[in-house]
């Protein structure tokens, strides 16, 4: 419900010390084309991504996706698998009737195009001092990085595209049972992540996520919705080592199956790995 401005440069900066970074906005958002009719639904902007990397002139992308963003990756492994090498997921959640639902009175907030911006953001902290300094921090960086011309001055979003947006990620979301069913057909390495403390996305749906795709990984960090600002070097390192990985197991079953042999998994289902850790560790 938001432009690219409001990813954070300190995980930009960490991500593009390894990777090529695209950052774009959804249909009717910042820079990208407004759309007169209502039918965004989260399947129409994963089809837009998937349309972006083709574009793009990229046969297969690695994608990183946060909160609703999580929900249109979800739908780009499940609808364009084509275009998807990796995949991290960052405060998803599965939809229909699997959903960890968030309480009503945060939900109240989300959907209200009239709460102020810092109100809004400050439901992705934890409720806490920490949280408060971090979500101060934040904007902190945000507004230098605007003013210093390395990010679009695209803060505002209209009232009329967060309803659109609001109802693409809750109502026809809540009643598609098919987003949850349809993971398990996923054939690319996907790494979830989530928060210890998510008010909006309660870490239970990555859990669940994880579990339902075949061989995800799972990795829990400290902090609230907005983990990836809070722990953007930690976060970044998991990535980096996620994609290494990811690729020498790919490389190295590619060798096993020359040589002859097999590779089977006589489990009935798949358990992801489960990697927990927080600021303190100084991962």
């Amino acid at each position: 419900m938001s432009t690219m401005r409001l990813c954070d440069p300190a995980m930009v900066e960490e991500l593009a010390k390894e990777h090529q970074l695209v950052l774009f906005d959804n249909r009717s958002v910042g820079m990208s084309t407004y759309t007169k009719a209502n039918n965004t639904i989260i399947q129409q902007m994963a089809d837009d991504a998937a349309r972006l990397i083709k574009a793009l002139g990229f046969k297969k992308a690695n994608v990183l996706a946060w909160s609703m963003g999580a929900r249109i990756g979800l739908q780009l492994l499940i609808r364009h698998l084509e275009v998807v090498d990796k995949a991290v997921l960052c405060s998803s959640n599965p939809g229909g009737k699997y959903e960890d639902a968030t309480t009503p009175d945060v939900e109240g907030m989300l959907d209200n195009p009239d709460l102020p911006k810092m109100e809004k953001i400050s439901l992705c902290f934890t409720d806490d001092e920490a949280g408060k300094q971090a979500a101060n921090d934040a904007v902190a960086r945000l507004k230098a990085a605007v003013a210093a011309g390395t990010f679009p001055d695209d803060f505002d979003v209209s009232k009329e595209t967060i309803e659109r947006q609001d109802r693409a990620r809750t109502r026809p979301w809540k009643a598609d049972n098919s987003n949850f069913e349809n993971l398990k057909k996923v054939k690319v390495p996907v790494l979830v992540t989530d928060e210890r403390s998510d008010a909006i996305d309660p870490p239970k749906n990555s859990l669940m996520i994880a579990n339902q795709i075949p061989f995800a990984w799972l990795a829990y960090f400290e902090g609230g919705h907005a983990f990836v600002f809070q722990s953007s070097k930690q976060l970044a390192a998991m990535v980096n080592v996620f994609v290494k990985e990811s690729l020498r197991l790919i490389q190295e079953k590619k060798r096993v199956r020359r040589l002859g042999f097999f590779i089977n998994n006589k489990m009935k289902r798949s358990v992801p790995r489960i990697i927990a850790f927080g600021l303190a560790e100084g991962l």
